[in-house]
């Protein structure tokens, strides 16, 4: 039989969860780790995880774990993280030997999708081929509970919908609540559940910023077909998925989609939007509904581009998605 090895990884809220093994034969430790991040934004590629004797390798996600001399790492987009750095600073020629030393045994990439942006941002790397003899993809796991579909018997007189999502703009929580809008005037039977801490614009990447922009969708949240919790544990979130009709994930850009899988984990379809790792495991009229976006060649969602989320133009183009794909899924679900 193979060793049993000791393994570190971070322990963190909900992220790691999905990367690492539920079950194993090896020892997994869970490790408190530094957050950088919450210093500068510039440091949210890398961290310092606690040390432990006696471990034989540490399995990071995203940040790179500057004190640790054997390590494998999961991602889901970009690695390094570096967002906030100069592509040819110093910073970003560090982070991207700790991936090429031979300390680096392993990079996971979360999807295809990071498979592909993994490869676009090296492109120019001269490493690069060592870095693609480390790459595999691995997608994340789930636990699958034992119970029976709760919405199997049910007549669907009224349709439940819900959506789950700290960003409300970016994960479809504006789309959620215009369907809701747009079932009243239509005099549909179509009830929806947001969860969400209705966190928008700012440094989130997708969304305008134009100051007052959402306020059009938040208050939509008051719609007498609309129930809105601002947070909830994990398991009401699965109970409140588990008797819905669909969850919803129409989103703007999603590096995988957690809450998506949630969902099938519980027996119930997806409306979701074609972008980024969605088209790996939701597929249209199979598993759910899948609308299209318009994309570039990652399979990011085409917008009118970073630096002008604080134009016209950008709040323009939002608001027309938004209303498009409203249309598209009160069409889909009448069918």
């Amino acid at each position: 039989m193979a060793k049993s090895l000791r393994i570190a990884v971070y322990n963190d809220k909900y992220p790691t969860s999905f990367v690492t093994p539920r079950v194993s034969r090896h020892t997994i430790l869970r490790k408190r780790f530094l957050p950088f991040n919450l210093v500068s934004s510039k440091l949210e590629g890398v961290t310092l995880i606690e040390p432990a004797l006696s471990v034989d390798v540490v399995h990071a996600f995203n940040r790179i774990p500057v004190n640790s001399s054997k390590f494998i790492i999961s991602f889901e987009s970009h690695l390094p993280r570096q967002f906030a750095l100069r592509k040819r600073g110093p910073m970003a020629r560090y982070l991207a030997s700790r991936i090429a030393n031979p300390g680096c045994r392993r990079i996971i990439a979360l999807s295809h999708f990071a498979r592909r942006c993994f490869l676009g941002q090296h492109a120019d790397n001269p490493n690069v081929s060592l870095l693609t003899e480390k790459l595999m993809v691995r997608h994340p796991n789930i636990v699958v509970p034992a119970v029976e579909d709760a919405m199997l018997e049910n007549t669907a007189e009224e349709l439940v919908l819900t959506f789950v999502g700290a960003h409300f703009g970016r994960k479809g929580g504006c789309v959620a609540v215009k369907i809701a809008e747009k079932a009243i005037e239509q005099n549909l039977p179509i009830r929806v559940n947001i969860v969400s801490s209705l966190q928008v614009g700012g440094g989130i990447w997708t969304d305008p910023t134009t100051p007052g922009f959402f306020d059009q969708y938040i208050k939509l949240l008051d719609l007498k077909n609309v129930q809105h919790y601002s947070a909830l544990p994990n398991h009401s979130v699965r109970r409140l998925l588990r008797n819905s009709h669909f969850g919803i994930l129409a989103t703007f850009g999603d590096t995988f989609g957690y809450s998506a899988i949630e969902s099938m984990s519980e027996h119930t379809p997806v409306l979701g939007t074609g972008v980024c790792a969605l088209p790996e495991f939701l597929e249209d009229g199979v598993n759910g509904i899948s609308l299209p976006m318009r994309l570039n060649d990652l399979g990011n969602c085409w917008n009118p581009g970073y630096n002008s989320r604080g134009e016209a133009k950008f709040a323009q183009y939002f608001q027309d998605e938004v209303e498009r794909l409203a249309c598209l899924s009160i069409e889909r679900l009448k069918t």
